[in-house]
C-alpha cells in the first residue's frame, strides 16, 4: 500500500491564522509513530511556552490506520480543538503527520462554534501548504530461475519496479529483489508462463 507523507526534509511547516485578535500558530511535522508526536508537542511547548493552549492531532502511520491517531483539546472546551483538528488531518490523505496549534488568546471569546472553526481552519491552512511525496511499502523477495531465463526475468523486474539487491549464483540464479508490495501480484502473473521461475515467500517491510 502506498500513501502520501509530508516532504519537509526534517523541517517543520508553520503558519499563523488570526481571528478576533487570537493567533493560532499551526505547526506541521512529519511524524512516524506516536512517540514522535509526543516529541513534537514537547518541542512546541518549549518554542511557545506562553501560549494559552497547545492543542494537537496526529495521524502517525497510514491515513486509515486509526490505531495511530491521537488528539488533545489541551484545556480548550471539550471537542472544540483536538477533535476538529483530527477530523481535518485524518481526511486530508496524508499519513505520518502531526499538527500542533498554539493559541494566543486575544481577549475576545470565540464560543464553541468559533473555536471549532478556528482550529479546523488552522489545520487546513498548514495542510494545504504542505508539500507531499508518496511512500511506497516494499517487499523483500527472492526469485529463482534457470540462467537462460535471466534476461527475460531482469526485464520483468524493470517493468514492475523491482530493484535487484543481490544475485546469488548456484545451480540456478537467485535474485534478491526489493519491490513495491502492490506490484508483487503482477510480477507473479507475468512469471506464470515461465517454467522453473519461482518466487520464494515474501518479507514485507
Amino acid at each position: 500500500m502506498s500513501y502520501q507523507i509530508p516532504q519537509l526534509d526534517g523541517k517543520d511547516l508553520e503558519l499563523t491564522l488570526a481571528i478576533k485578535n487570537s493567533h493560532f500558530i499551526a505547526n506541521l511535522r512529519h511524524t512516524v509513530g506516536r512517540d514522535e508526536g509526543d516529541v513534537h508537542l514537547k518541542d512546541m511547548r518549549k518554542k511557545y511556552p506562553d501560549a494559552s493552549h497547545h492543542c494537537w492531532a496526529v495521524v502517525a502511520a497510514a491515513p486509515e490506520n486509526s490505531t495511530f491517531w491521537g488528539l488533545s483539546d489541551a484545556g480548550e472546551p471539550s471537542g472544540t480543538a483536538g477533535k476538529p483538528m483530527l477530523q481535518v488531518l485524518s481526511h486530508c490523505g496524508i499519513g505520518e503527520v502531526s499538527v500542533v496549534v498554539c493559541r494566543y488568546f486575544g481577549g475576545t471569546k470565540l464560543g464553541a462554534g468559533g473555536l471549532v472553526k478556528a482550529y479546523s481552519e488552522a489545520v487546513k491552512l498548514v495542510v494545504e501548504a504542505c508539500p507531499r511525496k508518496i511512500k511506497r511499502q516494499l517487499s523483500h523477495i527472492k526469485l529463482t530461475c534457470p540462467y537462460d531465463l535471466s534476461g527475460r526475468i531482469e526485464h520483468l523486474c524493470q517493468k514492475h519496479e523491482a530493484l535487484i539487491d543481490e544475485r546469488i549464483y548456484t545451480d540456478d540464479l537467485t535474485l534478491a529483489l526489493v519491490i513495491p508490495i502492490e506490484n508483487v501480484s503482477a510480477l507473479k502473473k507475468d512469471l506464470g508462463p515461465m517454467p522453473l521461475a519461482n518466487i520464494l515467500p515474501t518479507q514485507d517491510k
